[in-house]
């Protein structure tokens, strides 16, 4: 990653119970350094005049909508149907991606379920077998997807080791990792292990922690060494930074609090690129 870094916005969770809703939100957004969003919006529910809408409203306010993201939490379910489900449903944010203009769909896992009481290898298998199917569609459609890690200790995802497990399991140029920085944090894990991901990250979710539970914080008011992440950042050429806060238990103060996060990760990410010149 070379220059200034371009950094947006996971809108719809920064402004969520806020005064600020909707094309008031995105253009709050670009007033506060936002160049680009990420929604989260249910494609079997969208309507095709809501997704006009939200095309029109993104070039009216001037920020692309570059990322999206599906929780997908049935592609590793031991039924056919279940996995048939959710494979299809996930498909179809893939191609509202696509239709909004994105270029990246992160992508959520679930959880391992009946955990001891089904093999878990089995379980992962059917997870890559999934996946792999949803990598073909996307690639197929210009998407790339971006697998996410979750702090809770039932997740399918956790931490570098899982992510690199399922990049080097799927085996598809579409999909890469996300770093979400907040997550990883609770995790344990230390900022030098995303130098693993080298390539292989298109997508970051940036954000402080207060290192025991899932929580976002503004950068630099929580106990993550941002200034090693974003270092760490820098070195894998990480893809689109997301600034990820909220939401807030005072959301009628989101406005100022969203201000604080996307002008302390700049200056973050311009700190650390003045270094490695």
């Amino acid at each position: 990653m070379t220059g200034q870094t371009s950094l947006g916005l996971l809108v719809d969770q920064a402004f969520y119970g806020s005064p600020y809703k909707g094309k008031d939100a995105w253009r709050a957004a670009a007033e506060l350094g936002a160049e680009w969003i990420c929604i989260v919006e249910e494609a079997m529910e969208l309507e095709p005049e809501r997704l006009l809408q939200f095309r029109s409203d993104a070039e009216a306010v001037g920020l692309p909508i570059s990322l999206t993201a599906c929780h997908a939490f049935g592609l590793s379910d031991f039924r056919d149907v279940v996995r048939a489900f959710h494979l299809q449903r996930a498909e179809m944010h893939v191609d509202l991606t696509r239709d909004l203009g994105g270029e990246v769909m992160k992508l959520l896992l679930g959880d391992w379920f009946w955990r001891a009481m089904w093999p878990e290898e089995a379980q992962w298998q059917l997870l890559v077998a999934s996946v792999r199917r949803l990598a073909e569609y996307a690639e197929a459609r210009g998407i790339g997807l971006s697998v996410k890690p979750e702090p809770m200790d039932t997740s399918l995802i956790t931490d570098v080791d899982d992510l690199v497990r399922l990049l080097d399991d799927v085996d598809s140029p579409a999909l890469q990792a996300n770093v979400d920085v907040s997550h990883l944090v609770v995790a344990g894990v230390a900022a030098s292990e995303v130098g693993r991901l080298a390539g292989r990250v298109n997508s970051v979710d940036y954000s402080d922690s207060n290192g025991t539970f899932h929580e976002h914080l503004v950068p630099g008011e929580g106990v993550a060494d941002m200034a090693a992440f974003t270092e760490q950042l820098l070195a894998v050429d990480a893809g689109w930074i997301g600034v990820e806060v909220g939401p807030f238990a005072d959301p009628e103060n989101a406005y100022d609090k969203v201000g604080r996060a996307m002008a302390r990760s700049r200056a973050f990410f311009e700190t650390a690129a003045a270094r490695r010149a």
